[in-house]
């Protein structure tokens, strides 16, 4: 019972391992500029001061919303790359490229501060948004294809988990008081434990769908098995289901190219359909970003005072994390489908709450707290079965050959539908208030609720071979 207890801490440990080396600088890069905004400005300030120039605000601003969204075009262009790094080099290698040249480029963005350099600057977050989508990429492939069927979902989460938890610290190392007033420091946090965790990542087999259908390494897929799922694992069963997805796969194709898998993708009645649902899973998820980028200034909106607002998005973040812990441990007992459909339903509802007190609070003004409520809501029901699922549904919908493509193109695809939101969503705010939220966020999930309602499989405990058969037939 002992050695159980002590292989099921190690076996998440390691797990956790590589959710923490995808979404400790993800996480963190994500958010640290929201609280240290002020500070990064006069940085831009003086930076061109000690040039002899100075900045008009048009130029400032230029620069800075160049600044600001270099970070969905980089993760874009990681998308892009990621399925022929992971499909041909190996899920491991490209786990490691992308650490490393984010490790690299962490530290370029000290050495931009510390030379005053706002274009080194740019370059390095830009150099390390591509990174991290590669390694974000890596990290679900491996999540997916290394857990055993039983625990697949719980481990899943865990990417989400360190991502929120990531996010959370970003805000709060961020704050003046803490490291925000001191740019290099706050730049400087994330570079040892990405050198740590690229040096880790060295320790990890690759996964055993991969050596066992990409490389056919039969020897080493078993010693990999034996790794992430114990030694008193039966890893010739596991090799077996896993040579059916195998099977399954090359009747439809002899793909071998990125170009041809991605026209797959398109070509194939079930990988076109597993596309679309994995795009519409997605779909739920692009509010989040306004949310933790702009809450505070949604509640200052609503008239509710500017310590209470900050205070409040501070709790919406800990109530993210909070949630998706509590997937995490409930994901086994009810499955995805319920979940992701269950709390995207309540994830609306939350956003509805929060239109409507908006919009109250003209006529009584104490029910502009009730948008603090629907904020929190919102961020746990977000982290409870919206997120995390709807960032590894892909992975479980499609076989190993083509679940590089599909992850890539499903995580493209969010890329954009972000950024248009992203850059739609102040401005229509000014314009109609919290109906904004209605037009980009709450009527586009409502459909795509629709539609997984109608079509998503239930893949809780299931083999890959088992999912895509079923959509064969649907």
């Amino acid at each position: 019972m002992a050695n159980f207890t002590f292989w099921r801490i190690k076996q998440l440990l390691i797990f956790l391992l590589i959710a923490l080396a995808a979404n400790f600088n993800y996480g963190f890069s994500s958010t640290y500029l929201n609280t240290s905004v002020d500070e990064f400005k006069i940085f831009l300030n003086s930076s061109y001061a000690r040039r002899g120039q100075v900045l008009t605000e048009s130029n400032y601003d230029l620069i800075w919303n160049l600044f600001l969204n270099c970070w969905p075009i980089g993760s874009f262009v990681g998308a892009c790359i990621s399925p022929i790094l992971n499909d041909r080099f190996g899920r491991k290698v490209a786990f490691l490229v992308g650490n490393f040249f984010a490790f690299l480029a962490s530290i370029l963005q000290c050495l931009a501060i510390l030379w005053y350099c706002p274009e080194l600057l740019i370059a390095s977050r830009f150099i390390t948004s591509i990174c991290m989508a590669i390694s974000y990429q890596s990290c679900i492939l491996f999540l997916q294809e290394c857990s055993p069927t039983h625990l697949r979902g719980s481990f899943s989460f865990l990417s989400e988990v360190s991502y929120s938890s990531m996010t959370m610290v970003g805000s709060f190392l961020g704050q003046e008081y803490i490291l925000g007033s001191h740019l290099f420091w706050l730049c400087f946090f994330p570079v040892p434990f990405c050198l740590i965790f690229t040096l880790t990542l060295f320790l990890l087999p690759e996964t055993p769908k991969f050596l066992l259908i990409s490389k056919n390494s039969e020897e080493n897929a078993i010693k990999s098995v034996e790794y992430y799922h114990g030694l008193d694992s039966d890893a010739k069963q596991v090799l077996e289901d896993i040579r059916i997805e195998a099977n399954c796969e090359s009747q439809d194709s002899e793909s071998s190219t990125t170009f041809q898998k991605l026209k797959d993708l398109f070509i194939e009645p079930h990988l076109r359909r597993a596309l679309i649902l994995s795009i519409a899973a997605l779909a739920n998820t692009i509010g989040l970003w306004t949310m933790l980028l702009s809450s505070t200034t949604f509640l200052e909106d609503a008239n509710v005072e500017s310590h209470i607002a900050e205070w409040s998005s501070t709790v919406m973040s800990l109530a993210y994390v909070f949630g998706t812990i509590t997937g995490g441990f409930v994901i086994e007992r009810f499955g995805r489908r319920k979940l992701l459909l269950t709390f995207t339903l309540l994830n609306n509802l939350a956003l509805l709450a929060f239109i409507f007190f908006a919009k109250i609070h003209n006529i009584i003004d104490p029910l502009k707290y009730g948008c603090i409520g629907a904020l929190i809501a919102y961020g746990y029901t977000y982290g409870t079965g919206v997120g995390p699922i709807s960032w590894f549904i892909s992975s479980e919908l499609v076989p190993q050959k083509h679940r590089s493509i599909a992850q890539s193109v499903a995580g493209a695809t969010d890329t954009i539908m972000v950024t248009v939101s992203t850059l739609a969503v102040l401005p229509l705010y000014d314009v109609i208030g919290s109906y904004a939220f209605l037009i980009l966020y709450s009527i586009p999930s409502s459909i795509s609720m629709i539609f997984l309602f109608r079509y998503l499989p239930e893949t809780k405990g299931r083999e890959i071979h088992d999912i895509v058969n079923e959509l064969k037939n649907k």
